[in-house]
């Protein structure tokens, strides 16, 4: 069994010149080689590949770190028909936790195990002293942290892309159900109260009666209710008119009178917010109270809105039967993530907590674009 590697061995260059040439061209090639991958177990088995085929080592394994254990992600050019027999192997694992915790490059007798990033690990037999200089594998390390950062970085990117085409598709879906929702008030509603108005109007014109004219008013007055409440719900004018405060209580009062629960606000604001800020804290304080309404059983509910250090804080929490967020369906989280695209496409963050039993938390953080007057 191979332990110790010469570069005669290894058929590595012996000059000194030439042998910092041909770390050179493996960099280029590792470099060409890596970029061509946007999966992360590709590229470290790219990464093995050129440093195998340019000959500064036999052969090697790649490690991915999957919460507390390293898993095998790639091995490369084993001669073992069986790779799990072979000596090589003893106490490597031990070896490469050991290498994972301590977060530097690490010189065996048989393995030189190199750290990338705090998730994957190369362990390379092959190569020892002289063989392979310490700066020479910094430089690997460096290149292929570089191209795990990318790939991590396309792949949120990729997930990031799929929310948002499933949030369009669902606002899309919604934006259709709520134009129907609207047409039937219009028609079942509206249409039929001003209808029956209009007929009452013109037998009152021909033959006045008391209770006939009161009857008319009373349907006029629910229909100028049912005109209202179909406004408030598209944009509460509240909104526009005494601000974000104003809005928040009002609908709060609405969701009570509806499903009896209780809602308490609070809204410390030193001046008020931009239209389109008002606006997207309104909708988020809807969305979630809309979900504790559907969802969580709850009797009481609490809307936060504070500010400090050019922020608004906002938090809307239940006491409801909760829920494990970890376990929803992308369609279940459409809601949530319809919260979180509007907070941070002002630039704010947003968090969910919750547990079974435990309520639901919302928090949302929104920086202003001016100073507060204090």
């Amino acid at each position: 069994m191979i332990e110790h590697f010469s570069p005669h061995q290894t058929g590595l260059p012996g000059d000194e010149a030439e042998r910092r040439t041909h770390e050179l061209e493996t960099l280029h090639k590792l470099a060409q080689r890596i970029a061509e991958s946007l999966d992360s177990r590709e590229v470290l088995t790219r990464a093995l590949e050129v440093l195998i085929s340019m000959g500064w080592f036999d052969c090697g394994e790649a490690f991915i770190k999957t919460g507390k254990k390293a898993s095998v992600a790639s091995l490369e050019l084993c001669v073992e028909e069986d790779p799990e027999t072979c000596s090589l192997r003893s106490g490597l694992i031990d070896d490469v936790e050991a290498a994972f915790k301590a977060g530097e490059l690490r010189r065996g007798d048989r393995w030189q195990l190199v750290p990338i990033e705090k998730s994957s690990l190369l362990a390379l037999v092959g190569g020892s002293g002289a063989s392979v200089s310490q700066a020479f594998l910094e430089a690997v390390r460096d290149l292929v942290s570089a191209s795990l950062k990318r790939t991590e970085l396309h792949q949120r990117l990729t997930s990031k892309e799929r929310q948002r085409s499933r949030l369009l598709q669902a606002l899309l879906h919604a934006q259709e159900e709520e134009r129907g929702r609207i047409s039937r008030d219009l028609h079942d509603q509206i249409g039929q109260a001003l209808t029956a108005i209009l007929l009452g109007l013109d037998k009152a014109s021909l033959e006045p009666e008391p209770q006939q004219l009161k009857q008319l008013k009373e349907l006029t007055s629910i229909t100028l209710g049912d005109v209202r409440r179909i406004a408030m719900d598209l944009r509460p004018s509240l909104l526009d008119e005494l601000g974000l405060e104003a809005a928040i209580k009002r609908y709060a009062r609405e969701i009570h009178e509806r499903y009896a629960l209780e809602i308490s606000v609070f809204v410390r604001l030193p001046t008020r917010l931009s239209h389109e800020e008002e606006t997207v804290l309104y909708r988020v304080v809807q969305e979630a109270i809309t979900n504790v309404v559907r969802h969580a059983e709850a009797q009481r509910a609490s809307v936060v809105v504070t500010s400090s250090n050019k922020h608004v804080k906002l938090v809307v929490e239940d006491d409801g039967g909760g829920f494990d967020p970890g376990a929803l369906t992308p369609g279940e989280q459409l809601g949530i993530t319809g919260m979180r695209e509007r907070i941070e496409l002002l630039g704010g963050s947003f968090r969910l907590e919750s547990a079974p039993a435990r309520g639901c938390a919302v928090f949302a953080r929104l920086p202003v674009r001016y100073s507060y007057a204090v």
